[in-house]
């Protein structure tokens, strides 16, 4: 009888939307006439906007963590345009997809991250501080940095608000770590290719203006920050990133994957041939050794000690011999790198004083954001530190600022102490993000990161991953967390 009713009565088909079939088709046909007119007369500028409408249409139907996985692999190589960068047109357009989204969807709206008010102050210390640029070229130079500004405190809050479940943290990581293997390679190809062009006007090593083939030694490389101090900073900064991978993996395939990484990040950072790097690696690795003192036992510790102990030197003899880069032990260990005047390393105390003294003609709300070497006939050298570089552009009240979102960062990635191969990755992933953030912050002292229009994106890709793992550990572990302060 069932038998006869379904025959009877057949449950309808369900229809195909012919409107999406309609536009599809119609997509198509554009694309190939386009294609074809451009195969024959290629116009730069059609070529652009194509390539702009294909990536809106790739991010439209891909979630918001896979765009900014395939964001956070473009971040170290943007193209100029006309209006700035790739990096920023990317981070707009996510951007306006994801307030979409939030506009049809509720539960993607932008929510507090702990670092607002930090935030909201070092924004209009950047606005009032216009008040000091003194000329119509360096407003122009001033309103690209705020740009850049505006643009990573873009990603952070994409990075925040989307970045909700252990799950979507685990797939921003993956695409954190190819990210760190393309720079690695790039790094590796740098090291006996100095200057080497990979693309022509878009990933050249070592600056346009060097050439590939002639045979030089002790160079340091820069990879894609084109700035070998940043370069060695990123390595410290990843290399703990790389091991926590390593002690996460649950395979035996991808832990030898990640320890090949982990020795190929400490031959970019000894190619750098940096030191104020390697000390803060040093720092970083005590402090984590210290705070993870309970979960240690004592001979795979030997073990693994002894190894870095016989590692590190053939690292270091195997760039300095078989390379183009130079001696790193070399370097560190010379009379003027041990040396102090006044208290200050003797090769950055005159910097920094003449930095501090710089800073302190406009001490309250700074010169603007901007940073020029000459003024009149003299000769004025980079700060060579993080604080006083954003103490000279923003002035004492934005450096307060800024050190107000480090303190807040540092709290964040403080709470939940476990071990960082235990059970819970997030919690495992804020220890080890709170190492990340003290090399930060030691390197900071000889090198200024925001002087990088590329770099500078990695530094608060950084303190994004650290506010949206604090916000998912308070959200999915409650119960093991001490209450939050008001």
């Amino acid at each position: 009888m069932s038998t006869l009713a379904r025959h009877r009565f057949p449950l309808p088909r369900p229809r195909r939307d012919r409107l999406n079939l309609v536009v599809g088709l119609l997509a198509i046909a554009i694309l190939g006439v386009l294609a074809g007119i451009q195969y024959v007369a290629p116009d730069k500028r059609v070529l652009a906007v194509s390539m702009a409408a294909l990536v809106f249409g790739v991010a439209w139907r891909l979630d918001t963590v896979s765009a900014i996985g395939l964001l956070v692999l473009a971040l170290p190589y943007p193209r100029g345009t006309t209006f700035g960068n790739t990096n920023f047109a990317l981070l707009l357009l996510l951007l306006l997809i994801w307030l979409l989204r939030a506009r049809r969807d509720p539960a993607q709206a932008p929510r507090r991250t702990g670092v607002d008010l930090p935030i909201i102050g070092l924004l209009i210390m950047y606005v009032i501080s216009f008040y000091n640029v003194e000329t119509v070229h360096y407003a122009i130079s001033a309103f690209s940095n705020l740009l850049v500004f505006l643009s990573c405190l873009g990603l952070y809050y994409l990075v925040v608000n989307n970045v909700r479940t252990t799950a979507q943290l685990k797939r921003l990581h993956v695409f954190q770590t190819i990210s760190i293997a393309t720079i690695t390679l790039f790094g590796i190809y740098e090291m006996d290719h100095p200057g080497a062009v990979i693309v022509p006007g878009w990933i050249v090593l070592g600056g346009v203006g060097a050439t590939e083939g002639i045979n030089v030694h002790d160079m340091r490389i820069g990879g894609p920050f084109f700035d070998y101090e940043l370069l060695a900073e990123f390595a410290a900064i990843s290399f703990l990133f790389v091991v926590f991978q390593w002690l996460q993996a649950r395979s035996a395939a991808r832990r030898v994957l990640y320890i090949g990484l982990s020795l190929a990040m400490l031959v970019i950072l000894f190619a750098t041939v940096t030191r104020g790097a390697i000390i803060s690696l040093a720092a970083g690795a005590l402090y984590l050794l210290w705070v993870q003192r309970r979960y240690l036992r004592f001979v795979p510790l030997t073990l693994w000690a002894g190894a870095v102990a016989v590692i590190i030197p053939i690292v270091n003899s195997f760039v300095a011999n078989y390379t183009h880069a130079g001696d790193l032990f070399g370097r560190l260990f010379r009379a003027e790198s041990i040396e102090f005047v006044g208290g200050l390393p003797m090769q950055r105390a005159e910097l920094w004083k003449s930095a501090f003294n710089r800073m302190m003609d406009h001490p309250f709300i700074g010169h603007g954001p901007h940073y020029v070497t000459e003024r009149g006939i003299a000769i004025w050298y980079w700060p060579h530190n993080g604080y006083l570089y954003i103490g000279h552009l923003v002035g004492l009240i934005g450096l307060s600022f800024y050190l107000w979102i480090l303190w807040r960062l540092w709290r964040m990635s403080s709470i939940g102490r476990q071990s960082i191969s235990g059970p819970s990755y997030t919690r495992a992933f804020l220890v080890i993000a709170n190492a990340q953030l003290l090399v930060f912050m030691i390197d900071q002292l000889k090198i200024d990161f925001a002087r990088n229009n590329i770099y500078t994106y990695v530094a608060w890709l950084l303190f994004a991953t650290i506010a949206a793992a604090h916000q998912i550990v308070r959200r999915e572990e409650p119960d093991t967390l001490p209450p939050q302060s008001p």
